[in-house]
C-alpha cells in the first residue's frame, strides 16, 4: 500500500529572513523591523511573526550579555 505523503507547512518568509541573512541578532532585528513597518510580511501568519521577532529578540539579548 502507498503511505499518504504528509502536506508539508509553507516556509515562513519571516524564519528564513533569519536563518539566511549574515549578520548579529541585533542586524537582524533591525532589518525585521524594517520590513515589517514597509508591510513585507502582509501574507505572513501573525503568529509566525510575532514568534520569529521573540525569537529574535531573545538572541540579541543574548549576544548582548557575552
Amino acid at each position: 500500500m502507498l503511505r499518504k505523503r504528509k502536506a508539508r507547512k509553507p516556509k515562513s518568509v519571516a524564519m528564513t529572513l533569519m536563518r539566511d541573512l549574515k549578520g548579529s541578532a541585533a542586524q537582524k532585528l533591525a532589518m525585521f523591523e524594517k520590513v515589517r513597518a514597509a508591510g513585507g510580511f502582509t501574507n505572513e501568519d501573525p503568529a509566525d511573526l510575532a514568534q520569529a521577532e521573540r525569537m529574535l529578540q531573545e538572541f540579541a539579548a543574548m549576544e548582548k550579555k557575552e
